[in-house]
């Protein structure tokens, strides 16, 4: 054995294996090593240690641990830190700590000749080779020399040769199978009814099934749309474009229901998004009049409801003439007269269709020149929906500012108690307007009441940038902090020198009382007043404030370590302790990440003695938690052996 090899896995520690593999793979390695599924262990020249080990099927594994840091490589799929290389490296550490000697692999062994390819492709966990100009060059012509000898093998082949290859590939490739026999169906000089019904039974087929995803377990369906945006293109490239836009409505409906029933992170919409391209260029070229093909695309965007409209926008802005818009408006206009509420009049997306209808009249208005039309629309629809925001751009962007603001107020006064979202984001525009003007004592006063209504770090930060624009931060600051002890409000008082917005704030409430510590403590943080961290921190504590929780103490910690260690480590301890009293295999992972703090910090205070005594006594206390007690191990340093 190389005495180069045989030295530093001797000093091989948990912690060292945990950081190159993780905590599931190593685990899983073991259980491989213990089940027997490592075998013919033995060493090559340089001191790499080589095995046979048995998964779904035989891989070939190769391990080197030099300079403390692992390099590996396993023929199996995973190919770089695997739980192969794992279960390898437990049983070379088995041989070792047994002292069995281990033989040396024959230069004939063919485990080198199966690992040559992986070596090109895999080292250690940087999981690619880092491969220079000149060495990529190098591959790229050994790839092409490759190819070009296939392609001339290929040609040599027979025709019976052919066909079993072809034959042995469509039968591990059923998809192929799938692909071809679709292909040969749009195949030939069909005509559009003819092609348009093998597409029309491809959306049918497609759209069936629900798509699904199992990101835990890696598993699911996502309906491939792939052969029927083949016969879209097809269709339009046999000028059948009115049988794409016909059956794009299927598509489109089919879809839509499809989406609705599926159970994943939107793989099944971007699909059929991908396939709605097509329908809006078949839309530009089929025999519709113009103004019923923009009437179709607005029809599509406002059933829409999951994204799918792409493509839309390209069709939108292609050159309609003036009466084209406008036929599309006075059609529209209709739509909205004869408009009937689909939801209940108190709930909150009542006005949502009739919103997203009003913005397409307003679009159609303005594109045919009859601006003023659309803003009557705007004033009209603001307060039937609370559609104010829309308005208010509106007005903005034609310059009549004054009458924008008015607009906010009302929109607030309307909106505030009721949909108190719409309200923020009126006086966000008020607020634009203002720092527009660079009237910074108007926008600090606007930052002051949303800080009071809404106190935390943010709005205390906001109102501090807008304040030191007018050099009165310091003053603002002092009734700011004082306002989170004493919840006394300064605004409108004797010596505020902000001036009154106008608004009427409606009252806040909180579930404590004064003092709001988690705003101190956050403010304390931002400024690094450890004395005050720590003191609203012991305040919270005895008050037993409910918000309080791991990730807050974490944050104390952290910010109060570099003056206070002795005080950071007895809160991450009782954090770790907390999470080990719960008693899940996740909790105590956790529990780790906060311990690994405990052992930093001691380290550099100096203290690091205190550490093991501290981990043999909660070793002891939990003895009975296998899974803790490996956590605990790794935690401890130690080499394995």
């Amino acid at each position: 054995m190389s005495k180069r090899s045989n030295k530093t896995m001797r000093d091989l520690s948990w912690a060292d294996l945990e950081e190159w593999a993780g905590t599931k793979i190593v685990s899983r390695g073991i259980s491989y090593q213990k089940s027997g599924y490592v075998k013919d262990l033995s060493m090559t020249e340089d001191g790499d240690v080589l095995a046979w080990v048995r998964g779904s099927e035989n891989y070939v594994t190769k391990v080197s641990f030099e300079r403390n840091r692992f390099s590996s490589v396993c023929t199996c799929p995973y190919g770089g830190a695997c739980k192969h290389t794992v279960a390898v490296n437990f049983e070379y550490l088995d041989r070792l700590k047994n002292n069995t000697a281990v033989p040396l692999a024959d230069d004939h062994d063919e485990r080198f000749r199966l690992l040559e390819d992986e070596e090109l492709a895999w080292e250690d966990d940087d999981d690619l080779i880092d491969v220079g100009e000149d060495e990529g060059d190098e591959l790229i012509e050994e790839a092409e020399h490759a190819l070009a000898g296939f392609d001339a093998s290929l040609k040599k082949k027979s025709k019976r040769q052919l066909e079993t290859i072809l034959s042995g590939i469509l039968k591990n490739h059923p998809k192929l199978i799938k692909e071809m026999s679709f292909s040969s169906r749009l195949a030939g000089k069909k005509g559009c009814e003819t092609l348009a019904k093998t597409v029309l039974k491809a959306i049918i087929i497609t759209s069936r099934e629900p798509g699904w995803r199992n990101y835990w377990k890696h598993t699911g369906h996502t309906p491939d749309y792939s052969s029927i945006r083949k016969g879209f293109q097809q269709l339009l490239d046999k000028g059948c474009a009115d049988d794409v836009v016909r059956l794009g409505e299927k598509l489109f409906t089919r879809g839509i229901e499809q989406v609705e029933q599926s159970h994943d992170e939107g793989e099944t919409a971007d699909e059929i998004a991908n396939t709605m391209p097509f329908i809006f260029k078949a839309l530009a070229q089929c025999s519709l009049q113009d103004v019923e093909k923009l009437e179709c695309a607005v029809d599509f965007v406002l059933r829409d409801r999951y994204g799918l409209m792409r493509g839309v926008a390209e069709f939108l802005n292609k050159k309609f003439g003036k009466q084209t818009w406008s036929d599309l408006a006075d059609r529209l206009l209709v739509k909205l007269g004869n408009w009937k509420p689909e939801r209940p009049e108190d709930a909150f997306f009542r006005f949502y269709g009739r919103d997203n209808l009003s913005d397409e009249v307003i679009r159609a208005l303005e594109n045919a020149g009859r601006s003023e039309e659309a803003l009557d629309i705007c004033f009209r629809e603001a307060e039937l929906t609370g559609s104010y925001e829309r308005l208010v751009r509106k007005l903005r962007s034609a310059g009549r500012i004054k009458e924008a603001e008015e607009w906010i107020r009302k929109g607030v006064k309307a909106t505030e108690h009721k949909y108190p979202g719409i309200a923020s984001s009126l006086e966000n525009e008020l607020m634009d307007i203002r720092q527009r003007k660079k009237d910074w004592q108007f926008v600090a006063a606007l930052r002051a009441e949303e800080y009071f209504a809404d106190p935390c770090l943010k709005t205390f930060q906001d109102l501090q940038k807008a304040c030191e624009k007018m050099k009165v931060w310091q003053a603002i600051r002092k009734d700011s902090l004082s306002y989170l002890e004493t919840g006394a409000c300064p605004v409108g008082k004797s010596g505020w020198p902000l001036p009154d917005t106008g608004f009427v704030k409606p009252e806040k409430s909180r579930r404590e009382k004064p003092p709001f510590t988690d705003v101190l403590i956050d403010i304390a943080i931002s400024e690094k007043r450890v004395d005050d961290i720590w003191h609203w921190y012991e305040f919270a504590r005895q008050r037993k404030d409910t918000w309080f929780g791991v990730h807050r103490n974490d944050d104390v910690a952290i910010a109060i370590a570099h003056r206070y260690p002795d005080r950071a480590i007895r809160i991450w301890k009782d954090v770790a302790e907390g999470l080990i009293a719960e008693t899940n295999v996740g909790a105590y992972k956790d529990a780790a990440a906060y311990l690994k703090k405990v052992i930093k910090t001691l380290d550099e205070s100096g203290e690091s003695a205190e550490w093991a005594p501290y981990l043999a006594k909660l070793t002891e206390k939990n003895k009975r938690k296998t899974r803790l007690i490996q956590i605990l191990t790794v935690l401890s340093g130690k080499p394995i052996l």
